[in-house]
């Protein structure tokens, strides 16, 4: 339970999930407790942590119970609906509200279907699957994870998960989307389209919470798609172990093995140690 002393934050942590504080297999029972447990820590310092993921709402809820955690706020869908308690914007007192605030940027993602339409006669027309277009079973399998997962993630209200073995393909798919007003981000293994991105979702928060914050503000990625969010905090810390041209911001911190224990111990020194980030390893 959220500590409600804490008037104001000693710091905030910014971050993804996938491969950054989880693999993207989710992991073992113990990596969780290990997560669950450094969480509370933060907690028991008056450290915020805000998941910015592109994972559906439904995900983020069977994430905090396979944590026994429950976020203050998180960023779902890649930005396109932040969720906030309403206890972090109106008042720490205990008579605060204990509901829910969800700010939405974005449209249904059904406004998505133009961008497909344009592809029915082209080359492209067959070489790619919509996350949203697939049974929870053929999801799983190709996101390799649980059906429970996999019904989570083709859940989707905002966006559109792309997936396709051509590059050309994904490139195409890419400048469709652009072209007609809509953002695409690249992640490992899949192209995501929206209205809105990570970064502006982080603004709108900052926006409301700001105010509170009297510490570091720190963030973590893995992937191109996180180089804008990434970019809104004072330390930027890369999870990567490949190359990272794609992020144009000096300096940041990169890890590149061993997740999530190496993140959470670099985490550790910012916000709990506070030692100068020039400390730590690059």
């Amino acid at each position: 339970m959220w500590r409600m002393e804490c008037k104001t934050f000693n710091g905030l942590w910014l971050t993804d999930i996938d491969d950054t504080i989880l693999p993207s297999s989710g992991g073992s029972p113990r990596i969780y407790s290990y997560v669950s447990s450094f969480l509370r820590v933060l907690d028991d310092h008056c450290i915020l942590t805000v998941p910015v993921t592109f994972k559906t709402k439904p995900e983020l809820k069977e994430l905090s119970r396979r944590l026994n955690y429950s976020f203050k706020a998180y960023i779902a869908e890649g930005g396109c609906s932040t969720i906030i308690s309403e206890a972090l914007v109106h008042s720490f007192s205990t008579n605060a509200a204990s509901g829910e605030l969800e700010i939405v940027l974005c449209r249904s993602r059904l406004v998505l279907d133009e961008i497909f339409n344009s592809l029915e006669n082209s080359s492209c027309a067959d070489k790619y699957v919509r996350l949203t277009s697939l049974t929870p079973y053929e999801a799983s399998e190709l996101l390799n994870t649980s059906l429970k997962e996999a019904e989570n993630a083709v859940n989707r209200e905002f966006t559109e998960v792309v997936y396709s073995g051509s590059g050309e393909c994904i490139k195409i798919i890419e400048k469709k989307a652009v072209s007609q007003g809509f953002k695409a981000f690249k992640t490992r293994r899949f192209l995501h389209l929206a209205e809105a991105g990570k970064e502006e979702a982080v603004r709108r928060l900052l926006g409301l919470i700001g105010h509170r914050l009297k510490g570091l503000t720190i963030s973590s990625g893995d992937s191109p798609a996180d180089a804008a969010f990434l970019s809104t905090a004072e330390v930027p810390i890369i999870v990567s172990n490949s190359h990272v041209d794609w992020f144009r911001r000096y300096p940041y911190l990169r890890i590149s093995d061993s997740i999530p224990y190496s993140l959470i111990d670099t985490v550790s020194r910012l916000l709990l140690l506070k030692q100068p980030a020039l400390n730590q390893a690059y």
